[in-house]
């Protein structure tokens, strides 16, 4: 029962910002325009000052990972390049599809989903690990979703805007900032302090009311097929290959909880972002993070649960 109220009171608090943000456009409190400035926000401002605060605070002693780093950036490596050949083959001469499903199925919502839920479930202090593990993806996943992105639009890649794209995202330079600041000891009065408590306080729940508020359920019936294969992979046989795999190799504890997140999270929202700047189906986008998201409520939940009651997650 403990294992069980721990799981619900990590996730229905988030659940229910998702449902006040859906319920907010839906009654049309905040306009449209209202929550695509709010995602923007949260995404260029909010989050990298949480990612920042989370690794300069950090312990590093315990905080990195480098085993669970290098087992995460493999596994990340081997879903996409899985989804990249597969497919072309299931849906042909359909190129915007494709490097929508690729990116649906290989970015997480790591950020704006993911800290809240460790945060919930571990406490802020053990978020450090989760938050190094999120800076480190940005590494891989930037680089090969442009490269994606550009393939299926028959561009060729300029290696140039590949690496200014990788070293420009906001999670990644919240982050390096967060490491140089940390490394050469720079210290902060305290109103900057406060200013940036205070940032942080805000940027999972106003992220989660902004992804509530992306939820379009219209249109499901155009895009039956895809929605349904990339909602199957991203919240059911990816987490259970790549899981399973770390299991067995010995991972426990905050790492293995870190890991169970980064590959159980719904479709990252700037899926759609991608999609609509580069190759891309927008609407199809929008399909796998609104119902991608909603499965991942109660796939999470059921992961954690499990992991929990076997004893996984502890030490």
């Amino acid at each position: 029962m403990d294992n069980f109220l721990l799981c619900v009171n990590g996730i229905f608090p988030l659940l229910l910002l998702m449902l006040l943000g859906y319920g907010l456009r839906r009654i049309h409190f905040i306009p449209d325009a209202g929550f695509d400035a709010l995602d923007k926000l949260c995404f260029k401002i909010f989050i990298p000052v949480m990612l920042f605060s989370n690794v300069y605070y950090a312990d590093f002693s315990t905080a990195f990972q480098l085993d669970a780093i290098l087992f995460m950036e493999i596994a990340m490596a081997a879903v996409f390049l899985a989804i990249f050949l597969l497919a072309p083959r299931l849906f042909p001469n359909q190129n915007a599809l494709c490097a929508t499903l690729v990116h649906g199925v290989s970015h997480g919502n790591l950020a704006a989903l993911g800290i809240p839920l460790i945060n919930n479930l571990f406490g802020q202090d053990q978020t450090a690990v989760f938050s190094i593990m999120v800076a480190c993806s940005s590494l891989l996943t930037n680089p090969v979703l442009v490269f994606e992105h550009t393939y299926f639009q028959g561009d060729k890649l300029k290696v140039g805007k590949m690496i200014w794209k990788v070293f420009t995202s906001p999670f990644l330079v919240g982050t390096l900032l967060g490491l140089f600041c940390m490394a050469v000891r720079i210290t902060f009065p305290p109103f900057i302090e406060t200013f940036v408590a205070n940032l942080k306080s805000v940027s999972s729940p106003l992220a989660l009311i902004a992804l509530g508020g992306s939820f379009a359920l219209k249109d499901l019936k155009n895009y039956a097929k895809p929605v349904i294969l990339g909602v199957t992979l991203k919240c059911v046989v990816v987490p259970a290959i790549v899981l399973g795999i770390a299991v067995a190799l010995g991972f426990r504890g905050i790492v293995l909880a870190s890991l169970l997140v980064i590959f159980t999270c719904p479709s990252a929202t700037a899926t759609f972002s991608y999609c609509r700047g580069y190759c891309g189906d927008p609407a199809l986008a929008s399909q796998l993070v609104v119902h991608s998201s909603i499965v991942s409520i109660f796939t999470i939940f059921l992961w954690l649960f499990s992991f929990l009651q076997l004893g996984l997650l502890q030490g």
